[in-house]
């Protein structure tokens, strides 16, 4: 059977097709749905130092009690598989060209598990003339298990951060149809780089940390950077004792026009799970488990 189509038919048939593809994009968009609900998984983890494949077990059992908890976000500390002071132990002769095997291994994790992690670990890049640098990397990897942005550490610290090069400028990545803006640990201390991201349209943001508290912690910086930016602030952290760094008092928040909302520490490794509402970016409820 032959079916002729006129001139108006087919603009008939388009403009239906577009009404019924506009319509879906939040559902295809928004993983939430139209309730706004977020459920963001923090891994606040006791790291062994120096040890990766301990690190990267952990980090692992971690996402899988996430996805067991509904989690649609997995977030991780600062380095998450090394530690902070790594090179005084391991150097960092043996850190591959491009995302290592511990990234890889995250990857298909959160393909498996159909979440959106944002791996804080190291990377080496290569240019094309040869130079090789070394970067304190925030990886978003989507549930494809694809890296769908990076963020580079700006504010590196001097001499215990040394092997890294510093990036440029914080970093905005399109996830779940949300602009999240991204900074690691330091990059929260000035003003700068959030109100960057806030400008860029950035619609909450996320960091990975691996801050102590005392004279030269945190303080009140994720409550000032939330109050002048008017976004709310997750902040992944870590416990545990490396070196003489000690970490079990370091805290995991959330922060939103000027209050911190939520402040979590614990001595051994817990999932934090975190119940957002980002239509009103209000908490609906937080809780926390053991890692085991």
């Amino acid at each position: 059977m032959r079916l002729l189509y006129n001139g108006q038919t087919i603009d008939n048939l388009f403009a239906i097709v577009l009404f019924f593809y506009l319509c879906s994009v939040p559902m295809l968009v928004r993983a939430n749905g139209d309730d706004g609900k977020l459920t963001i998984a923090m891994l606040h983890l006791e790291l062994r130092y120096a040890d990766l494949e301990h690190n990267a077990a952990l980090v692992h059992k971690g996402i899988k009690l996430a996805s067991k908890h509904n989690a649609d976000w997995v977030m991780t500390p600062e380095l998450s598989h090394t530690g902070y002071r790594f090179d005084l132990k391991l150097g960092t002769q043996w850190i591959p060209n491009g995302p290592d095997k511990y990234v890889g291994e995250v990857q298909a994790l959160a393909k498996k598990h159909q979440l959106v992690v944002f791996l804080s670990h190291l990377e080496r890049i290569d240019d094309s003339l040869g130079k090789r640098e070394l970067f304190n990397t925030l990886f978003v990897i989507d549930r494809a298990g694809a890296i769908i942005g990076r963020h580079t550490k700006v504010n590196t610290i001097p001499i215990s951060e040394s092997w890294s090069t510093a990036g440029t400028k914080p970093s905005i990545v399109n996830v779940d149809g949300y602009k999240v803006g991204l900074l690691i640990c330091a990059d929260a201390w000035p003003a700068t780089h959030a109100d960057s991201l806030k400008n860029w349209g950035a619609e909450l943001i996320l960091s990975s940390a691996s801050w102590a508290p005392g004279e030269y912690g945190p303080g009140n910086t994720w409550e000032k950077r939330s109050s002048e930016t008017g976004l709310p602030i997750f902040v992944n952290n870590r416990t545990g004792i490396e070196r003489q760094f000690d970490l079990r008092y370091a805290v995991s928040a959330v922060a939103y026009q000027g209050t911190r909302l939520l402040s979590h520490q614990s001595a051994n490794s817990q999932l934090v799970i975190v119940n957002w509402n980002t239509k009103t970016n209000t908490l609906i409820d937080s809780q926390a488990m053991n890692i085991e």
